[in-house]
């Protein structure tokens, strides 16, 4: 490591000399003005780790030189050099924010040795810490959320602007879809509070994990013996959080009485202890998520209106993967090679097509989560370099019902966002009828909520048994050639005839929009006209 060293000294001679004894080390690269001036338009330029400064020097003297070093750069070690070996003067010296202090011709030689010993193993661990900062900035920074669909250039955009105040945000969304990740990535972009040199810590708040009586607790802190068990003085999440950002995950799961006290302390921005008299001002971001509907909540009595309005001053709505179209493939290869990196015995595995086009087709419930676990469990099942289809698991007993399915048909978001859809289909679109979906025998795509006749209605196929045969396209349908129309002496029909009815009646009642079609059954687009060409369905 170089240690970049300036020598500020007006006398040529003495300037030369020090640069001499501190230029000996290898490590050390010296540079010499004569000047405040010369040295200060440096600063830019070279960026110093020491710098040696001469008190008495014409023009810019060296206690304002230090002034301006200092608002270069704060924790800049400087060491002052005067020939006064006064005690005023040193004392001058360090209270305008020099680290040491030398005399010339008097402790300077001997001293110098020491005083660059010890400086430089300061600036090795500002460099160290310097350097975590900004992995830690990276690993959270919005670069680490992955994906480049409209969906989610709408949420970096309002995760940018989020970074222009102090609002509370929150995060609303589906389980899985990282909010978190954009909660850390708000605070590790954010400015440090007024006064202070950088942003304090990001403390987590899991609202779901923590019991209901020890929740103030564990938000606000108490006071030794106020309790039963309350051995010792506990700081509260809210003073852990000063300066830097409070996250409340699942914070719809909050007790009714403890909401009253939360909804105090952010509009107070100060906390009392529990068992203790004085209040304690604390100012830190605070960010909520939640995969719930408060609105819902608060109609229900469950969430008080009033911290609804204090928590989600500035919401931000994170898509469930399956709006996020190509966004599953950048994820996939991501968590592929990130697993691959750490796990050399897997080097060379890749998708194949057919893994590539299941991963488009699923449904995905739960989401970012999901995939991973996915993709990850697909890399030790696959005995080949390609992952296979197969490896996926994606259908069969082990799946889980889509999430628009677990609302029910009430017509609840699913988004958490509060807004109401006349009926969630398999990826987030609202249908204007109920309509079967398709669970694809290929890619096991997630069934709509609220078809009118359930595939678990149906008698389970052996395993292992191959599939019944289309029927002809010549066969004698009955009319409409719905579900609704079957014949009600038939006592089974086979599950293709009925995925091609429903194909066909979604594809009439779309009007041939085979996006639409395709949205409402639950499947994709390329799923779609796969399924048209092989039931012969025309699309003219």
């Amino acid at each position: 490591m170089t240690t970049r060293i300036f020598v500020v000294d007006d006398d040529k001679h003495y300037a030369r000399l020090l640069s001499y004894r501190l230029d000996r080390p290898k490590d050390h690269e010296v540079h010499v003005f004569h000047s405040g001036e010369d040295a200060l338009d440096a600063l830019d330029r070279l960026k110093p780790d020491l710098v040696f400064l001469d008190i008495m020097m014409p023009g810019i003297g060296g206690m304002e030189t230090l002034r301006r070093l200092q608002l270069f750069s704060p924790d800049l070690p400087t060491v002052m050099i005067s020939a006064q070996g006064t005690a005023e003067v040193a004392v001058e010296a360090m209270k305008g924010g020099a680290t040491d202090y030398i005399t010339k011709g008097q402790d300077d030689l001997v001293k110098l040795d020491v005083v660059v010993e010890r400086l430089k193993g300061r600036v090795k661990l500002a460099r160290e810490v310097e350097q975590l900062r900004a992995e830690v900035a990276k690993k959270y920074g919005m670069e680490e959320i992955v994906g480049d669909s409209p969906a989610m250039e709408r949420v970096y955009q309002l995760i940018q602007k989020t970074l222009r105040g102090n609002l509370t945000v929150a995060i609303e969304g589906e389980s899985g879809t990282g909010k978190e990740l954009v909660a850390r990535a708000i605070h590790f972009n954010s400015d440090p509070p007024p006064g202070e040199p950088e942003v304090g810590p990001f403390v987590v708040v899991n609202c779901a994990a923590i019991p209901k009586e020890l929740m103030e607790s564990e938000f606000f802190g108490h006071e030794k013996g106020s309790f039963t068990g309350a051995h010792a003085r506990h700081i509260g999440k809210f003073e852990q959080a000063d300066g830097g950002t409070l996250f409340l995950d699942e914070v719809g799961e909050l007790d009714l009485g403890l909401q009253a006290k939360l909804l105090r302390a952010l509009q107070n921005r100060e906390i009392t202890r529990v068992g203790g008299s004085g209040t304690i001002k604390f100012e830190c971001r605070v960010i909520s998520a939640t995969n719930k509907n408060v609105l819902d909540m608060v109609k229900a009595g469950t969430f008080r209106e009033d911290l609804y309005y204090r928590l989600f001053q500035f919401p931000v709505a994170l898509p469930p993967l399956r709006e996020r179209g190509n966004d599953v493939l950048l994820l996939a290869q991501g968590f592929l090679e990130g697993y691959v990196k750490s796990h050399s015995q897997f080097k060379g595995k890749r998708l194949s097509t057919d893994a590539v086009r299941a991963l488009l087709d699923y449904g995905w419930p739960g989401n970012v989560r999901e995939l991973k676990s996915t993709v990850e469990r697909a890399i030790l099942i696959s005995d080949g370099e390609e992952i296979q289809e197969g490896d996926l698991l994606l259908g069969g007993p082990q799946a889980i019902r889509p999430w628009a399915e677990r609302l029910g048909t009430s017509g609840g978001s699913a988004s958490g966002d509060g807004a109401a859809s006349t009926e969630p289909s398999g990826d987030g679109a609202a249908s204007e009828e109920p309509v079967p979906a398709v669970p694809e025998a290929e890619t096991a795509a997630a069934s709509a909520a609220g078809r009118p006749t359930s595939w678990d209605d149906l008698p389970p196929l052996v395993s292992g048994a191959a599939p019944p045969a289309p029927a002809p396209a010549s066969q004698p349908r009955a009319a409409g050639g719905g579900i609704a129309d079957l014949d009600p002496e038939d006592a089974i029909v086979p599950l293709e005839e009925l995925k091609r009815r429903a194909v066909e009646r979604a594809y009439e009642l779309r009007e041939g929009n085979v996006e639409r079609a395709a949205s409402d059954l639950g499947i994709g687009r390329a799923t779609m006209y796969r399924l048209l060409k092989k039931y012969d369905i025309s699309t003219e």
